[in-house]
């Protein structure tokens, strides 16, 4: 039963906030993590689940601090959390935020499960459940942002899909949940893991739950990969044992299952190969989890895979780059009969950007099947994702990427559009990589976050303060600071002028800002209609032909291009902005080429190195960059290579030619800012050098952090212990240390030279030093043997400083963070404001080090 929080002893919350268990290397583990998340068309679990408890009875607060799109937040109650000093209230008892006391009050969900009350807009729900005996169960909630489980934190279920499964130990005796809830409403019920024939529990298992799948394509052998859930609730790693997939036809494929953290769930690739069939239908797989030199299967599921005719949308797999999990992209194929052996006959690729919550399959079928381009849509890493920014950009131009490859399609004729999130998403597209298409078209699209109601940080008259510096880090979500690319490509604007949703005073703003220098901009407004109007608010016959009519130029001589990080678009073709003078401000080129004087003549802006790719005839050619002649020089010729690139670098006696970039300098592929770490296949090193609550507390935050991104970027994040890391078994990835140099013995091996320093008193880089047993950190460093790629850092300097970072969003759209940023533990108390909390942030130097692009609190010094 659920019984509400506060008994008279005013139990305390288990010391360190966290349920014992989690050992600092042997992991003997009775705490649970993992959290499941269904998001496939459909969903088939093997038996109905046994009901433990319905959450009836809870004690609700109204908020207690201040949230939105930002990187910091306030939160009184997340304040006693950090601090040590929650206990479980008592129905009538304060939480003071400022003068104002929050009171906790008894509330209890309705006959349909649903606790609703107005309390929730932003505030917390607890409840207690009693057992007679300690024992699995799994949490299956919704409608919360997260909710902590005798302390520990886990990831919520906001958009209250119904996919959260969340398992947990049960306590002997009370076990608290603390649901932060944002929406109003929260449901949760506890039901009964697994079981074997025997009645016991299972350790790990299949969760048919969150697929990933392909469709099979009539008359086409079936080769693809599929991505399944599996939940691992015992206490070893789950090392060394295999996936088998046995088609329909006997095929069977056996793929290698990565380890899995105990108390962790991981999206684990299994690909699946069939023979062709000659009618739609279901191919149905037999999966197995097998141990080494075993016969029998330690867990089975079917897996089903629609089959569809070959004119149908449809669903295509792909291994992400990113991350190397199982991702998927709609397909509407084009109708287009290609000519043997006659390449100006590729068809060209619509890119099309669907809406919130919209599904990418479903999205590419409202479009009707095209004679000139194939139709692809891809998922922002899911139906809600990232906005099409951070990982749903990235997202977007690899299957861009991928669609290319495997269609064969025109790359000079390709283009952009989406609807509502998608339409901002066309926005963002279109004025990042401008050189990849030939023209946008947003449909009811907003422009930025800040243009459609949510805050933004606002710098300030100081370039290097910290309110500055995290303004700059959010430049990647400013539509408009890159307004001047979309010049070099057709727009096409639609918008409904009753829109209720997105308001068509998005579109207005931007066609006053495109009609004063856009050259080939059309706009639409049909009237009468709202935000959705069927499909022909995506596909737009008007909209259809203009994209059609347009085609990039491949090989243009003069160009004018905007960029806010080389990290997401240096330039293409030929020239790259490779470094910048000031960090995620806008960096500009224009100019021309003259082929026939052998001649370019550039202008720059906030730009520090440029490359130059002429092929081979770059040694005769003359360049002029701001006024300053760099002649051919055929000694870095020489040493270069024939065809090389060349480099140029902006000095205090202006611009010089120079040889090949340091590869340990900043570049396009490894750039900054932090979250630019959750890229090249990510690998979370966590510590175990700690005492038993730092150990316990730095791999609950790898796990929630790794279930978080599966959970909204249906996303792979591996995590394995420090002292199982060996950098010669992960190369080309980046690597995340969770812990200090004194918690994690991972930090030898790739920051024992760099001049970061974070332990249990502080943290220290070359002059800077800010100092606490209460700080918690981000950083992002390069990795020192491998040129392309870095190290993150997620630590505490003590475990208050740890349980600091738990919350800190990581995986929010339009929240940014530098390079390094330090919060310290005021940064949620509801009496700071804005971002006084953060005692450092900074932008490093192209060689990584600490220029003058950093700031630090008066508390903190600066040596």
């Amino acid at each position: 039963m659920s019984t509400l929080a506060g008994r008279s002893d005013r139990r305390p919350s288990r010391g360190s906030g966290y349920p014992p268990g989690i050992m600092s290397r042997t992991l003997a583990i009775v705490l649970l993590i993992p959290c499941l998340h269904v998001f496939a068309d459909r969903t088939t679990l093997a038996d109905p689940p046994s009901v433990i408890a319905d959450f009836e009875d809870y004690l609700v607060i109204e908020p207690v601090g201040r949230g939105g799109r930002s990187p910091v937040h306030t939160d009184a109650i997340e304040a006693t959390i950090v601090d040590g000093s929650w206990r479980t209230p008592e129905p009538g008892d304060a939480v003071r935020v400022g003068r104002v006391p929050r009171i906790w009050q008894s509330a209890s969900a309705g006959e349909d499960g649903w606790l609703t009350d107005d309390a929730l807009r932003g505030g917390y729900a607890v409840a207690t459940i009693e057992r007679d005996a300690a024992g699995p169960a799994i949490l299956e909630a919704r409608g919360h942002s997260m909710v902590y489980v005798n302390g520990a934190p886990r990831p919520g279920d906001p958009y209250a899909n119904g996919s959260l499964r969340l398992p947990v130990m049960l306590e002997a005796g009370e076990n608290e949940f603390l649901f932060k809830v944002g929406r109003g409403r929260v449901k949760a019920r506890l039901v009964d893991v697994p079981r074997t024939d025997d009645g016991d529990p299972k350790t790990f298992f299949f969760n048919n739950a969150d697929d990933t799948v392909p469709n099979a394509v009539v008359g086409v052998p079936l080769d693809a990969y599929a991505g399944v859930v599996i939940a691992n609730i015992g206490t070893d790693w789950m090392p060394n044992r295999s996936l088998l997939a046995t088609g329909p036809g006997g095929e069977t494929v056996t793929s290698a299952m990565p380890a899995i953290a105990p108390g962790s769930i991981r999206k684990v690739p299994v690909r699946l190969e069939a023979r062709s069939v000659d009618a739609p239908g279901v191919m149905t797989f037999r999966i197995e989890i097998v141990d080494p030199g075993s016969v029998e299967p330690v867990d089975v599921r079917s897996l089903d895979v629609k089959v569809v005719e070959p004119t149908a949308a449809r669903r295509v797999t792909f291994r992400s780059e990113l991350d190397d999990s199982v991702q998927f992209y709609g397909l509407v194929p084009s109708t287009a009969v290609p000519r043997e052996g006659d390449p100006s006959g590729a068809p060209g690729l619509i890119l099309t950007l669907h809406g919130a919550g919209v599904d990418a399959r479903r999205q590419a079928a409202a479009y009707a099947p095209k004679d000139f381009a194939h139709v692809v849509a891809p998922t922002n890493r899911r139906r809600f994702g990232f906005d099409w920014e951070d990982w749903g950009r990235l997202d977007a131009m690899e299957v861009l990427d991928h669609a290319r490859r495997t269609l064969g399609t025109d790359p000079d004729r390709q283009w952009v559009t989406g609807h509502s999130m998608g339409g901002h998403g066309t926005w963002q597209a279109a004025a990042h990589f401008p050189d990849r298409f030939a023209a946008a078209a947003p449909s009811a699209g907003w422009i930025a976050f800040h243009t459609y109601g949510a805050d933004r940080i606002e710098g300030n008259d100081e370039p290097h303060s910290i309110e500055s510096i995290m303004a700059r880090a959010a430049n990647p979500s400013d539509t408009l600071l890159l307004r001047d690319n979309l010049d070099e490509l057709g727009i096409y604007v639609l918008h409904g002028d009753a829109d209720d949703n997105v308001p068509v005073d998005q579109a207005r703003a931007m066609r006053r800002s495109l009609a004063e220098s856009h050259p080939d901009f059309a706009y639409h407004e049909e009237p009468g209609v709202g935000h959705w109007w069927g499909n022909r608010c995506v596909d737009w016959p008007p909209l259809i032909r203009f994209l059609k009519e347009r085609s990039l130029d491949p090989d243009p001589d003069q160009v004018r291009f905007t960029t806010v990080s080389p990290g997401i678009n240096p330039g293409g073709g030929w020239f790259r902005i490779t470094q910048q003078q000031l960090a995620n401000a806008p960096s500009r080129v224009e100019g021309t080429r003259n082929d026939a004087e052998s001649r370019i003549e550039l202008i720059t802006e906030n730009v520090a190195r440029l490359e130059l790719d002429l092929d081979d005839r770059m040694p005769a050619w003359t360049v002029v960059i701001d006024g300053d002649e760099v002649g051919p020089d055929a000694k870095l010729d020489l040493l270069n290579g024939r065809g090389a690139p060349a480099f140029y670098d902006r000095t205090s006696d202006g611009w010089r030619r120079r040889a090949i970039i340091n590869p340990r300098a900043k570049r396009p592929e490894r750039n900054g800012s932090f979250k630019d770490v959750f890229r090249h296949q990510p690998i979370l090193v966590v510590g175990t050098m700690g005492d038993e609550t730092e150990n316990r507390i730095t791999l609950a935050k790898a796990i929630h952090d790794a279930e978080s991104f599966l959970y909204r970027g249906n996303g792979v994040l591996d995590v394995i212990l420090d002292v199982d890391f060996d950098r010669e078994q992960h190369p080309r990835r980046n690597v995340i240390l969770y812990g200090n140099q004194e918690t994690n013995a991972a930090w030898p091996q790739l920051l024992a030279k760099d001049p970061l320093q974070v332990d249990r008193t502080g943290i220290r880089f070359e002059g800077l030093e800010v100092e606490g047993d209460d700080l918690a950190v981000l950083a992002i460093r390069p990795r020192p043997d491998w040129t392309t790629v870095s190290v993150g850092v997620v630590a505490g300097t003590g475990p208050s400083g740890m349980r600091l970072a738990e919350r800190i969003p990581l995986f929010r759209s339009g929240v940014h963070h530098p390079d390094l940023v330090v919060f310290g533990p005021e940064s949620i108390d509801p009496d700071t404001e804005g971002l006084d909390g953060i005692r450092a942030a900074a932008f490093f130097e192209n060689d990584w080090s600490l220029g003058e692009d950093h700031a630090v609190r008066e508390a903190s010094k600066v040596k």
